[in-house]
């Protein structure tokens, strides 16, 4: 029998993690609660509309987890492709067709699968989920490797022959930058191995959380291969991002510092039209594991 109402407390963390990205003020380039940074077509209310079209699916990969944990990890993850395409479909109907959560909604619905799978494996969790542990994480993002095995070679394998590509298929061809497929097919490393730990750290310090989360988006710019920098400028200005991130992060010491220093370079992104949506994407996902284990 489906723990729904249990289940529930998950999906609404995922829910909760995407309104916390998007309201993170200030964001370089990003939509967030002063302005739409380099963005034209969308506004913190067209993401509040997607996320809450995103909410019932949410659910539903849960669900989908947790009823189906037995099923070979393959079929899992075309059960949640299925329900993923729902997802999409409500997102494009709340947004007027602005895609603002495409990338995220495919990861967390591998994620939440991921969690209700191991959710019926670990009922424990379930009646008593502030003890959720870093392990537990990391469970739940290994658990996604024999799910998306398949997918490197299954989308972007014989692009050779294709006579028209995507977008995602031409940094692959290009550059062999494999997006959210490769980092699905790894197990989310960026969150895992990066991301998490390094706000575990900040989360031992008595620095406030908003600031732990202005630098844990900071630190996610130094070494995400974001696809979004790529489509909106180049190769060349993603490793400029990167490069300006990590200066960033070293020069300054305060809150008020890196406050002023974000606000700053969010007027030097928007003059290269530049938006580090693919990092955006991983804060969001990595902040759901962060209000498991109770470090946000």
């Amino acid at each position: 029998m489906i723990q729904t109402d249990k289940l529930a407390y998950f999906s609404q963390l995922a829910i909760k993690a995407l309104l916390y990205e998007v309201t993170l003020t200030p964001k370089p380039g990003l939509v967030d609660g002063a302005n739409n940074g380099s963005h034209t077509d969308m506004t913190l209310t067209t993401f509040v509309d997607s996320t809450l079209a995103l909410a019932p699916h949410f659910q539903r990969y849960l669900e989908l987890g947790y009823s189906h944990h037995q099923k070979e990890p393959q079929e899992l993850f075309e059960l949640l492709r299925q329900e993923g395409i729902l997802a999409e479909k409500s997102m494009f109907e709340a947004t007027q067709g602005i895609n603002t959560h495409k990338g995220v909604n495919f990861s967390f619905a591998l994620l939440l699968g991921s969690t209700g799978a191991y959710l019926a494996q670990h009922p424990e969790l379930l009646d008593n989920p502030s003890s959720f542990s870093a392990e537990n994480s990391q469970a739940i993002c290994q658990a996604i490797i024999p799910m998306t095995s398949h997918l490197i070679e299954m989308d972007l394998g014989d692009l050779q022959s294709k006579t028209e590509l995507t977008y995602g298929e031409k940094l692959y061809l290009n550059y062999g930058i494999k997006g959210p497929r490769g980092e699905a097919s790894q197990g989310y490393p960026s969150i895992g191995e990066k991301a998490l730990p390094y706000l575990r750290q900040l989360a031992k310090t008595e620095m406030s959380s908003h600031e732990q989360q202005l630098r844990l988006l900071l630190f996610l710019m130094t070494f995400v291969e974001d696809a979004n920098v790529i489509h909106r400028g180049s190769i060349e200005d993603m490793y400029q991002v990167q490069a300006e991130s990590q200066a960033l992060l070293k020069k300054n010491n305060t809150y008020e510092q890196i406050v002023c220093a974000l606000e700053d370079y969010n007027c030097s992104m928007v003059k290269r039209n530049l938006s580090p949506g693919g990092s955006a994407d991983l804060l969001a996902l990595t902040f759901y594991f962060a209000f498991l284990e109770k470090l946000i």
